[in-house]
């Protein structure tokens, strides 16, 4: 087989291998109202960097996230450093007006993407010290490993990435998340992780390491005991707290946080900088909301467990756990980026598991038979459109949006149905103060309009490509694989990369990917590649044609390894409400 032939024959298997890019919006629903509280709180990011203290400095604005300098006798340290390289330049060359010293070190509080993703920009050419939780780079890994692609999606709705000016007014712990398909990725992996407690003088500055988990299990603080100066990370801004994220995440401790926060309060700040938002002065002025701010948070916890022990299924919690008045009128505790809803929920799920505790979720019906049962009590599926378009008229969203969702299922191509649901979502965002649920209501109405799926359209960058270590991007394949596709295969592919001394064998039995780090016996292809090449393919920036025809292939041949690698198709992400599965 000549090598035309094998480049010919690739094509158009690799083509199923889900590496092509995302359609983009087209921008703007018409007449969206804007919300008065959400525009108000916009004032908290005015685009401004902040002196806490001589030497001190939080770039507030810049991007969804603050970056926070350190200045000491030779050297300053950057705390979080944006979420990309370009949102990174534009708050290091502010910085530099400030200080040119040179950079010494740079701490990650924890490993959420918009304090990480700039390390680059701040970096250059040389690696500086980079301190984190021990278990922050893991947390990177399979943050974008398992569950990269929803992940992704659901964040492109819940920020408001698609949504113009007049729609994402803001993102409610900072201005914008400005990730899109010019941005760039820059984390560099720690050099120096601790577990509890860390004490160290970088510059001249001492400064201590705490592990606090709370938003995420890596969370840190960074205590300045000299001069009474703390940076909490995300475990405190100016809003109720993401108790439970609508883009997903594995279960946040309620607990954990709340005795996260008390740190705050057993260290007496004279300055708190967070993360997010505007710095806090005043020891009192800190104890007072930290002392609230916990206390919401474990309200929300035991009162959430208190209805569970009573048998409370998740709407019923959903209702019957709000926060007291005294807590409720907190500025630091408006809803604009948690729920307390959405957190008394997520801690059944969280410490019960999925069932309900209602018999009716033991087997419920399929949704479509689901569909099908509102349409007969209805009187039918035209009855079912005429309830929904009422509800959307007498100002019952909630209730047109559920009922055009069975709608939908029944008959995909309903464009009636369509538009009512496009005019639902935009009356629940208008409505909305907490920007990720005006957000992801608005953005869905865009994607029905424009007949499109919000996907992540940043670009890998090459060089954070290749740090990731083989058996991330293994990880990935193994969740890709197709099960109907696979159920009548049993295959063992050699990877053989001679260039990093590493091997990979994948078995793929009757619809399970066992991946082991070597090579097995009797093997039906064995590939020698190089791992960079292959890193970049599956990175989406080298082209799965030319390199799967640039390897070597002792056994078996780059057709027969395409068609295997076919098995690994990602599935299309279509809307929550649209038909999947059987």
């Amino acid at each position: 087989m000549n090598k035309r032939t094998i480049l010919g024959g690739i094509f158009f298997i690799i083509l199923a291998l889900g590496l092509g890019s995302c359609q983009k919006a087209e921008k703007g629903l018409p007449n969206v109202v804007e919300n008065r509280k959400l525009t108000e709180h916009s004032r908290e990011f005015e685009k401004k960097i902040y002196k806490v203290a001589d030497g001190v400095y939080s770039a507030v604005g810049y991007g969804i996230a603050n970056s926070i300098m350190l200045v000491g006798k030779d050297g300053v340290i950057i705390i979080d450093t944006m979420a990309s390289n370009e949102e990174g330049t534009e708050v290091w060359n502010d910085f530099r007006k400030l200080s040119d010293l040179p950079l010494k070190a740079i701490i990650y509080t924890h490993f959420h993407p918009d304090h990480i993703f700039g390390a680059e920009a701040f970096a250059g050419k040389n690696t500086p010290e980079i301190f984190a939780h021990e278990s922050t780079d893991d947390a990177v890994s399979r943050f974008i490993s398992e569950t990269g692609p929803i992940n992704g999606s659901r964040s492109m709705r819940m920020f408001g990435t698609f949504l113009d000016k007049k729609s994402m007014i803001n993102a409610g712990i900072g201005p914008f998340l400005s990730l899109g398909p010019d941005s760039t990725l820059g984390y560099i992996p720690p050099t120096k992780t601790f577990r509890d407690r860390m004490k160290a003088n970088v510059a001249g500055i001492s400064f201590e390491l705490i592990h606090a988990p709370g938003e995420t299990d890596d969370q840190l603080y960074v205590w300045l005991p000299d001069r009474k100066i703390l940076m909490c990370g995300d475990n405190l801004y100016k809003s109720f707290p993401n108790l439970y994220t609508i883009r997903g995440t594995w279960f946040r401790s309620l607990k954990n946080w709340y005795r996260s926060v008390d740190i705050i309060r057993a260290l007496r700040p004279e300055y708190l900088v967070p993360s997010h938002g505007q710095p806090i002065a005043g020891a009192a002025t800190i104890h007072q909301i930290a002392t609230d701010y916990r206390d919401a948070i474990q309200y929300v916890h035991d009162q959430s467990l208190r209805g569970i022990n009573q048998g409370m299924t998740p709407d019923e919690l959903a209702d019957n756990v709000i926060l007291p008045a005294h807590l409720a009128k907190s500025p630091y505790l408006q809803e604009f980026y948690g729920k307390v809803s959405w957190s008394a929920r997520s801690m059944l799920s969280g410490t019960m598991g999925w069932f309900s505790g209602d018999s009716a979720d033991l087997q419920p019906l399929p949704v479509k038979e689901q569909a099908q049962m509102m349409a007969e009590i209805s009187g039918g599926e035209a009855k079912l459109l005429e309830h929904a378009k009422r509800y959307v008229e007498k100002g019952n969203p909630q209730a047109a949006l559920e009922l055009s969702g069975y709608a939908i299922r029944l008959n995909p191509e309903n464009k009636e149905a369509r538009t009512i649901r496009i005019k639902a979502l935009t009356l629940l965002g208008e409505r909305e103060s907490n920007a990720n649920a005006r957000h992801y209501y608005l953005t869905e109405a865009l994607e029905i309009r424009d007949k499109f799926v919000a996907t992540s359209r940043v670009k890998p960058n090459p060089r954070m490509v290749q740090r990731f270590p083989l058996s991330f991007f293994f990880d990935v394949m193994a969740v890709n694989l197709d099960p109907k596709a696979s159920a009548d295969i049993d295959k063992r592919v050699g990877i053989q990369f001679t260039d990093a001394g590493e091997a990979f064998t994948i078995h793929v039995r009757r619809g399970v990917a066992e991946i082991t780090p070597s090579l097995s016996d009797n093997l039906d292809i064995l590939v020698q590649a190089n791992s960079l090449k292959w890193k970049e393919m599956l990175g989406k920036l080298r082209s799965p044609v030319t390199t799967l025809a640039s390897f070597n292939y002792p056994k078996g041949n780059a057709v027969a390894f395409a068609l295997f690698l076919k098995l690994f198709e990602a599935p299309p992400m279509r809307l929550p409400f649209e038909n999947k599965g059987k």
